[in-house]
């Protein structure tokens, strides 16, 4: 009986614990191959990159994204504070639903190429799934500035940037500048 009570204690106790791997950067864990966990101040996040690895050379670069504000936090995601880091060091702003829309047609095997590599991201213990809400296909849904968070929900949405001369190997970082924290996640994206 001592022994069973001990087992059920020591399952409870690492049921908490992380089964990510430090990347060496603060907050950021190594969930899989290609999925990146982020633990802030503010908010909570799971990236998914899968796909952008496959995609190195294409002039779209396109993440899958899981966020939900940190215990005890409300926290509203604005577009314009989403952009990459180039491993130039460039900046490089989330698409406008325009250039999205305009390319749409062109994108459409890409597309369902992306929504078969896509990485599970299900990493939150929260009640009320969401739509990030920021891009959606032309005649297709709402598309909104921002996206208000807080610690039951959880949205769930790709990222898509378009990028000049295309997608190049190196290490690229996702970015949210929110009021009072910037979210930095690097990736790296290696030639196969």
């Amino acid at each position: 009986m001592k022994r069973l009570w001990l087992a059920g204690v020591l399952v409870l106790s690492l049921s908490g614990c992380s089964t990510g791997v430090p990347t060496g950067v603060p907050g950021v864990e190594q969930m899989g191959a290609t999925v990146l966990r982020y633990r802030g101040p503010e908010v909570e996040l799971a990236l998914g990159y899968r796909f952008a690895t496959l995609s190195l050379g294409d002039e779209w670069l396109m993440l899958d994204l899981a966020i939900t504000a940190a215990p005890g936090k409300v926290v509203e995601v604005k577009r314009d504070g989403v952009f990459v880091l180039t491993p130039g060091g460039e900046r490089l702003p989330l698409a406008s639903q325009e250039q999205f829309a305009q390319a749409y047609a062109a994108l459409q095997p890409t597309l369902r190429r992306a929504a078969l590599a896509a990485d599970p991201l299900g990493y939150f213990n929260r009640e009320i799934p969401c739509a990030l809400g920021f891009f959606a296909a032309p005649g297709e849904g709402l598309v909104y500035p921002s996206v208000h968070l807080d610690d039951r929900r959880v949205c769930e949405g790709r990222l898509y940037f378009f990028v000049p001369g295309g997608v190049q190997p190196g290490r690229w970082t996702l970015g949210i500048d929110l009021v009072e924290t910037q979210v930095r996640v690097p990736f790296v994206l290696k030639a196969r």
